[in-house]
């Protein structure tokens, strides 16, 4: 039987990536010290599954490799500091600690006897500057060129830190995937997100609500496509030391639009959105070129209709 170790497993896309892979016959061992994680009935449920293992710690703290098995099929690194609000108060902390995180993970990688796949999760921020600055093209593929900000703009801290993730990964000597998520969503995604914060906030409104960033505009990722798409990446021998966007390049929608959509399914329109202007530099466009993994995977896609569904029954039922 394969064992897969998700660092930072608790979270969204590691439960959820745990899940399947149990299903799949996959041993898993879920390691997270719980700082974002949540012990929460859903991940005890998972647990009860003979073939998972919660591993409660923390790597940034000492030389762990001894207290894991050196035998793993794959390692999936999903842990990181992250947030808008984090970031921006805690700038240093991000790049310290998302730096050591990434080389606590290679270094586990390293110790193991037959590691297929080392997975890196990065981040579609990595095209920001790209975009703004170059008028790089969207969707965007990979291997568009990466630019730089200014050193002391607080808000770039954590997409720096996956550029430099990336690179060590690069030069590591391991079978690697790095994989850039962009807005993936779904069950359990937190609270820190737009879909679940509108959902309560409509769930809450008497008259109206404030929201952000009418005409950004993005191109969501329901969370099983995503799961879906990372599985390949791992069980494939021939997929190895490759980029690839993660998330859905169709139906890119603005966040007026998705929010209209969910009043729509929550009956609330009659609830007034007062938009305000994002104040965080948050990239007004974002979509993948979903053409790279598209060419060695026919995975499909989840409508965002049927994903909001999805999403907002849950959250409602979970509140």
């Amino acid at each position: 039987m394969k064992k897969i170790l998700i660092i930072g497993g608790a979270g969204f896309i590691g439960f959820h990536l745990s899940k399947k892979l149990l299903k799949l016959g996959y041993k898993v061992d879920i390691l997270d010290n719980f700082s974002r994680g949540s012990l929460d009935t859903h991940l005890k449920k998972l647990l009860k599954d003979k073939n998972s293992n919660l591993i409660n710690l923390d790597i940034l703290n000492g030389n762990i490799k001894d207290k894991l098995s050196n035998d793993y099929f794959g390692i999936f690194h999903l842990a990181a500091i992250v947030g808008v609000q984090n970031v921006i108060s805690h700038p240093y902390s991000v790049l310290e600690k998302n730096s050591i995180l990434t080389l606590k993970a290679i270094s586990i990688a390293k110790n193991q006897k037959n590691l297929k796949k080392f997975l890196f999760a990065s981040t579609s921020e990595i095209y920001s500057k790209s975009i703004e600055i170059l008028k790089a093209k969207i969707p965007t593929p990979e291997n568009t060129s990466v630019v730089l900000t200014n050193p002391s703009n607080k808000r770039s801290t954590y997409f720096l830190t996956k550029i430099f993730g990336e690179s060590l990964v690069h030069h590591s000597k391991l079978p690697f995937i790095i994989f850039r998520p962009h807005n993936i969503y779904g069950p359990r995604m937190g609270m820190s997100h737009v879909i679940p914060e509108i959902v309560f906030k409509l769930q809450k409104a008497k008259k109206n609500i404030s929201a952000y960033s009418a005409s950004h505009t993005r191109s969501f990722c329901y969370i099983d496509d995503a799961v879906n798409q990372l599985i390949f990446m791992l069980s494939k021998s021939y997929v190895v030391k490759k980029t690839f966007n993660l998330g859905n390049q169709l139906e890119e929608i603005s966040i007026k639009n998705l929010i209209k959509k969910i009043q729509t399914k929550m009956k609330k329109e009659d609830i007034k959105i007062q938009f305000k202007i994002d104040n965080h530099g948050s990239q007004s466009r974002r979509c993948p070129d979903m053409s790279k993994l598209k060419l060695l995977y026919n995975f499909k896609t989840t409508s965002i209709d049927l994903g909001l569904n999805k999403t907002i029954k849950w959250y409602l039922k979970n509140k």
